[in-house]
């Protein structure tokens, strides 16, 4: 489905407690503790075999589940496991303000948590919330749900962004992007459907306390994208 389309669900608060995805664990254990006990009346300094330093290795936390997501809907010959970056990188200008860099590094996330949820990805799994804010939270919230009563799931490389423009006010920011999806497949209900490969989108960034969430996207000409 085109970002077009999904720009134009409505935003339906209600809707952010859904999740297409599971928590992911937190992978972390408590670590190990020991208890002492006091030295026994008239030891003297000599070490005995209990007195012997422990040498055991110091407990050490459980490694971090892999970044990787099993993509949901897809027919059993077309299992796909992918990443999930935590920011798409927008590559600033040379001469960009440290408020510039600061909004393109917040449209990456935003790009990053959206394509997570074309993916299949749930709401926490992607980060949607950290990224955006209504209008956009509520329409990606509202399609993710509609993806889990369609089985709908995008596959593909992950968005590529080349920077038009970009422009930062007190409150606001606009961001102009041209999107690269290669080879994008839509599958709804096990139904593949090629995707358009480029797209130019308008970000509208809103100031979140020091730093910047989506608040609005819209699809522009892509002429100058090709």
């Amino acid at each position: 489905m085109s970002r077009r389309l999904l720009a134009l669900v409505a935003a339906t608060a209600a809707l952010a407690g859904c999740s297409a995805g599971g928590d992911a664990p937190e992978g972390l254990s408590e670590p190990a503790t020991t208890a002492s006990a006091s030295a026994p009346a008239g030891a003297t300094d000599e070490p005995t075999p209990s007195d012997d330093p422990d040498t055991s290795p110091a407990p050490q936390d459980e490694p971090r589940p892999s970044p990787t997501f099993t993509q949901p809907f897809l027919p059993p010959d077309e299992q796909s496991v992918i990443d999930l970056p935590a920011e798409l990188v927008i590559e600033p200008p040379d001469d960009a303000t440290d408020d510039e860099r600061a909004v393109l590094v917040a449209a990456g996330r935003f790009m990053a948590s959206w394509d997570a949820i074309l993916f299949g990805a749930g709401d926490e799994q992607s980060d949607i919330f950290a990224t955006s804010v209504e209008p956009q939270l509520g329409r990606l919230l509202n399609y993710l749900v509609e993806s889990v009563s369609k089985q709908r799931v995008i596959v593909g490389e992950p968005t590529v962004i080349e920077l038009r423009s970009v422009s930062v006010t007190a409150e606001t920011a606009e961001v102009d992007i041209c999107t690269v999806m290669r080879h994008w497949v839509q599958y709804t209900g096990g139904t593949p459907e090629p995707q358009p490969e480029v797209e130019r989108l308008l970000l509208t960034m809103t100031r979140d306390g020091d730093g910047w969430r989506a608040s609005d996207t819209a699809q522009a000409d892509p002429e100058p994208c090709a």
